[in-house]
């Protein structure tokens, strides 16, 4: 039987559609957990912590008030956690590149401290900076902060003895990396009142300082 005389018997010649893979329970809540997270961060950069409401986040994200209240129990949670997802990505950036591009250990702790400057500066340290202003007054979250900033220091800590094993052996490297932290995160905090441009020209001459403090 020829081609022309099976379809003229109306029988189906267009081939099968690959089956629609479908995806499991746990890849399902993973994606509309992680919608919330992305959404949450972008709803604190918009309209600030006393602005953001879990209606508003979960309207940005495409999920319902159930789903949300489903996964993160409070605010203060919520926002917390968005804050570790967002910060948990930029590591993975951070140990995805080695340091090798310096060959001496203040060349790699130059390149590491640059790196460390772009993980807090965009949205997580605006995050940051209203978070911090509201734990003052607000108990859950300060509580939810300070669990949160003993891990993400803990993290980076871990990040770099990845990405530069022989820096972070020597032994003032703990103290040196508290003490980049903490002036990375005063000069974002200072955005408040001045602006980007301001804020990126004070870097340099920081970085130089604390360059210096790490022995030859």
């Amino acid at each position: 039987m020829t081609s022309s005389a099976t379809a003229a018997e109306g029988e189906d010649t267009t081939p099968a559609a690959a089956p629609r893979v479908r995806r499991t329970q746990a890849e399902r809540r993973a994606t509309t957990r992680g919608a919330l997270l992305d959404a949450t961060i972008d709803v604190l950069v918009d309209h600030g912590y006393a602005g953001l409401t879990t209606t508003i986040v979960c309207e940005r994200a495409g999920v319902t008030r159930g789903a949300q209240a489903h996964y993160f129990a409070t605010k203060a949670d919520l926002v917390v956690q968005a804050l570790a997802h967002l910060t948990e990505k930029l590591v993975d950036e951070l140990v995805s590149k080695p340091l090798n591009i310096a060959d001496d250990p203040v060349g790699q702790y130059e390149v590491l401290l640059n790196r460390l400057w772009e993980i807090f500066s965009g949205p997580v340290s605006q995050a940051q900076l209203e978070l911090f202003v509201a734990a003052r007054t607000d108990e859950d979250l300060h509580l939810q902060l300070v669990q949160f900033d003993a891990t993400v220091i803990d993290t980076l800590r871990d990040a770099a003895v990845r990405v530069a094993p022989a820096l972070a052996a020597r032994s003032e490297f703990q103290s040196a990396m508290t003490t980049a932290i903490a002036t990375i995160r005063g000069l974002r905090m200072l955005r408040a009142v001045a602006s980007e441009r301001t804020v990126r020209r004070a870097w340099p001459p920081a970085r130089d300082q604390l360059l210096a403090g790490l022995p030859r």
